[in-house]
């Protein structure tokens, strides 16, 4: 039995802690489940793989990855949080050493994944960007009811945030929708649109120029030349932001579980304290 009004603060602190953790590792795992089954249109702008290529709408993409992660990271604090609050209130000194070793190879993984992600920031930025670029080549056919996720997550896109292409309306020329655009110089949702609304809802589209897609892009100040990457790069880092930002709260509780369950640890009876 741990001894002194200090050591029993310690006790029911780290049990409290776990506690958290048990709770955190179920909101970890909801959220992640949310984040895998979310159905929202430019979901399937993150179907890009590592290889920076264009996945289908069930394949794993970066924030698909990053909700995986978030599933297994919390169903790891579950397991452990609840090993903690039985190893810390039952004083069991076998299971809090399988814990700490546990919590502290889960703190240098973590570590370790965040320096990664860090180191190659900008090489995964470049390989989203270039396999929107392949994707729109390949995959985007400019149908308002296209069966297809990408080009319907696409448009979808370039009118919410007012803009044409990845980089501007030149990146459709030798794409699907190139090859059977009729009269269309460019895409009908690179122009500007009356009712954002209306297409959200309905899928219809009411232009405010009728002559915006046949007219020469180069002729009108339209959505043409306003590239689409920054405002999708921006979208997919705020979702992934809030993952990174409840992986940065674990990776806090964490560290001050380790420290309060070595404290426990030395408390108990039969260990440095007797």
């Amino acid at each position: 039995m741990v001894a002194g009004c200090g050591n029993n603060c310690i006790k029911y602190i780290l049990f409290f802690v776990n506690f958290l953790f048990f709770v955190m590792g179920g909101v970890g795992i909801g959220l992640g489940i949310y984040a895998l089954v979310d159905k929202k249109q430019m979901a399937a702008l993150t179907k890009i793989d590592s290889s920076g290529r264009f996945k289908d709408f069930n394949g794993v993409g970066l924030l698909q990855g990053g909700a995986i992660a978030l599933i297994v990271g919390g169903a790891f604090l579950f397991i452990t949080g609840f090993a903690g609050c039985c190893g810390a209130v039952k004083e069991i000194k076998c299971l809090l050493g399988i814990y700490i070793a546990i919590v502290l190879l889960i703190v240098i993984a973590e570590v370790v994944a965040a320096a990664l992600a860090i180191a190659f920031k900008d090489r995964i930025e470049q390989k989203f960007k270039e396999g929107l670029v392949e994707a729109i080549q390949k995959e985007y056919d400019g149908n308002l009811t296209s069966g297809n996720p990408f080009s319907r997550a696409f448009d979808y896109a370039q009118v919410e945030f007012d803009c044409c292409g990845v980089e501007n309306y030149t990146d459709f020329v030798n794409s699907t929708w190139d090859k059977n655009k009729g009269n269309d110089k460019v895409p009908q949702t690179c122009c500007k649109v009356a009712d954002k609304n209306q297409y959200f809802d309905t899928n219809v589209l009411n232009l405010e120029d009728k002559s915006c897609p046949t007219t020469d892009p180069s002729l009108k100040k339209l959505n043409t030349n306003t590239p689409c990457y920054g405002a999708i790069r921006d979208w997919v880092m705020k979702h992934v932001g809030i993952i990174i930002g409840i992986g940065f709260g674990i990776v806090a509780i964490e560290v001050l579980a380790v420290g309060l369950a070595i404290c426990l640890y030395k408390a108990i009876d039969g260990g440095t304290h007797a």
